[in-house]
């Protein structure tokens, strides 16, 4: 129970950190600002995109994979699923608390905390090692089909040509920006901080 328990914050300060660098719009990881760009030119909300395209991320996974593994498949909706929701609900927040429309500093301000609680949360669920964000479990399945140099280019290189092909349409690029280049070379730094934090209490 203590590890669902644990889960559940996990998706939540994800939720938080992630949703708090789109709207201040200075730089989100490169998945969730291609996330943003391709609302944009699809003209949903933020919900409907994030679930359509982990939708897509999942069923890539399975051809990854080469069959369909039922229990796998719940997990990665159990994440799914409230994240889409909780990414909208905080995103609204934020907006309603007037983030997006501060100076330039506190918005950078409130960019790089929401990399830190986003890095959190990633951090926590990694420990709970039951429930994982689609594009995570890609990662592992690409580790294990290619190389861990191929896997960390896919990550950057796909979400940016996603951007620039959503730019011929939107005009204009969203969350792309000077966080995403601290958050890149400062993840690893930041998930063993949390990691180192969190293990002593996630003894499941």
């Amino acid at each position: 129970m203590r590890r669902y328990v644990f889960l559940a914050l996990a998706i939540v300060l994800n939720s938080i950190g992630h949703s708090m660098t789109i709207v201040t719009n200075l730089g989100s990881m490169p998945w969730p600002a291609s996330i943003v760009n391709i609302m944009h030119m699809m003209g949903w909300n933020m919900t409907e995109t994030i679930f359509t395209e982990g939708l897509f991320v999942i069923g890539l996974n399975i051809l990854l994979v080469g069959e369909f593994v039922p229990k796998e498949f719940g997990w990665e909706l159990t994440f799914l699923v409230p994240y889409s929701i909780l990414m909208q609900l905080f995103a609204n927040l934020w907006r309603f608390w007037g983030i997006d429309t501060m100076n330039i500093f506190l918005r950078f301000g409130f960019d790089l905390l929401g990399l830190v609680i986003a890095f959190a949360g990633y951090a926590l669920y990694q420990q709970c090692d039951c429930c994982f964000h689609p594009h995570d479990k890609l990662t592992v399945y690409l580790k294990r089909r290619a190389s861990l140099k191929f896997t960390k280019y896919f990550n950057i290189v796909l979400p940016v040509i996603i951007i620039l092909l959503c730019s011929l349409k939107n005009h204009a690029i969203f969350a792309f920006n000077i966080g995403t280049v601290i958050g890149f070379f400062s993840q690893n730094w930041i998930v063993s901080f949390w990691q180192e934090r969190l293990e002593p209490c996630c003894h499941f």
